[in-house]
């Protein structure tokens, strides 16, 4: 067993308001998305539960971490710190948690993707982003999409993480464009139209 259930609750203590709800909702995506996909569903939970454990942290309690763990920063992570909280995660989830590799990956890059994610990397990025508390501009369409096939609907969240990002003068992480970039050079297109509500 990767994690039981004092452990989990252990983990859960450490999260608060929003983030608590969120992080239960990740939860329960991220076991449904593997059992539709063949995933393992205990490791996805135990990575969906631990993913955002570092988000509430500061700017400078996440560089104390990155200095601890021996995470070095790229420029963008240097000024959209924020973006930290999956490396930061992921070594917490190792060091404190004894989180396996594929597990640590998966929280590791479920904010920014990159280009050759596995099965699990692809359940934690989705289910954060589709998770039943989330609440704006597409997502239900992308709800839909994971219904139906996981990497379109990986392709749909990464083109309007990207849209909106660019909306916003944003910088984007690198491996956010190669991990789309990827999914289209594998051949994934976009089939099932997802624009506005429906599928």
């Amino acid at each position: 067993m990767l994690c039981t259930e004092l452990e989990r609750q252990s983990i859960l203590s450490r999260l608060s308001g929003y983030r608590y709800t969120h992080t239960l909702g990740c939860e329960r995506a991220a076991k449904m998305l593997a059992e539709r996909y063949g995933g393992d569903v205990e490791k996805a939970g135990f990575a969906a539960i631990l993913h955002d454990i570092t988000k509430r942290l500061s700017k400078e309690e996440q560089l104390y971490l990155c200095d601890k763990y021996g995470i070095i920063p790229c420029d963008i992570e240097k000024i959209e710190w924020k973006m930290l909280h999956g490396k930061t995660a992921a070594a917490i989830a190792k060091q404190e948690y004894g989180a396996p590799e594929d597990v640590v990956q998966a929280i590791a890059y479920h904010t920014t993707g990159h280009a050759h994610m596995t099965l699990l990397d692809k359940i934690i990025y989705l289910a954060d982003y589709i998770e039943e508390t989330r609440d704006f501009d597409g997502v239900e369409p992308a709800r839909q999409l994971a219904k139906i096939d996981l990497d379109e609907a990986l392709l749909y969240c990464f083109n309007q993480s990207l849209t909106d990002l660019l909306e916003r003068d944003k910088l984007i992480h690198p491996d956010t464009m190669a991990a789309r970039n990827a999914l289209i050079w594998q051949g994934v297109r976009r089939i099932h139209g997802a624009e506005g509500s429906g599928v």
